[in-house]
């Protein structure tokens, strides 16, 4: 599934969360603020809920959870790119990029040392072989869209990772995430957030879209764009913010 197409939660409300990075003290404080009520509201993540943090391994938990969605950020990519690849080589690439990006917490859930754990991902054999606890991971994981759509009688509400390009039309963007530059950006990408198109950063089709990725001192909007990654990590700040019906 590309996209988790969703409608409107009509038993309670609907909130959206920034980049989580394994803080998830901060989230269930934020969630004690609000009152949320797992029997009747809902939570939307933008992704990225692993590494980094101090608790990477309660992600396992949350995914299993039916109020919680998530969509996949890059960190749940860069996991599921070593820890499924056939070649050796390109596991140890892709395990090292993983590791430098706050992956180390990996090699605690699954008892071993991280050298140890660097050692094996060079072997022949497959890692899940070596490790079958990764399996656990790769099976919630791989099943992550890329996005999610939430519609109501008035408004339709848009989720992704990073940021999509400006020439893509969310009607079309499930088509086009067969392109590789489009997958990229919508789990990688920063081309936007950082440009002066303040108000011309629009993406057709959609009247609000959420993201994370990029860390903003505080919530930012460009077009009908908002950046909510407040860095959860780096800042002890997460973003949590009810999605209305209001325009």
């Amino acid at each position: 599934m590309k996209i988790n197409y969703l409608f409107k939660n009509n038993k309670g409300r609907d909130f959206v969360c920034g980049d989580i990075h394994g803080c998830f003290n901060l989230l269930e404080e934020k969630l004690s603020e609000v009152n949320f009520n797992p029997q009747r509201d809902r939570l939307f993540s933008v992704g990225d809920i692993i590494d980094r943090g101090i608790d990477s391994e309660k992600a396992l938990d949350y995914l299993k959870k039916s109020w919680f969605y998530c969509i996949r950020g890059n960190h749940e990519q860069m996991l599921l790119d070593w820890s499924t690849e056939d070649t050796p080589v390109y596991r140890n690439d892709a395990f090292r990029f993983h590791i430098h990006n706050g992956g180390i917490w990996i090699a605690d859930f699954l008892g071993v040392h991280i050298q140890k754990l660097a050692d094996d991902v060079n072997s022949e054999e497959l890692i899940t072989d070596l490790y079958p606890a990764l399996n656990a991971w790769i099976d919630v994981l791989k099943n992550l869209p890329y996005a999610i759509e939430i519609k109501s009688r008035t408004k339709k509400v848009g989720i992704v990772h990073a940021e999509i390009p400006e020439h893509v039309q969310w009607p079309s963007l499930e088509a086009e995430l067969n392109k590789t530059n489009v997958l990229y950006s919508v789990l990688f990408s920063r081309k936007y957030i950082f440009s002066s198109k303040k108000k011309k950063y629009r993406i057709d089709g959609v009247d609000e879209i959420y993201c994370g990725h990029t860390i903003v001192d505080m919530p930012q909007k460009k077009g009908n764009v908002n950046y909510i990654d407040t860095g959860a990590y780096s800042q002890n700040n997460l973003t949590l913010l009810e999605l209305t019906d209001e325009k």
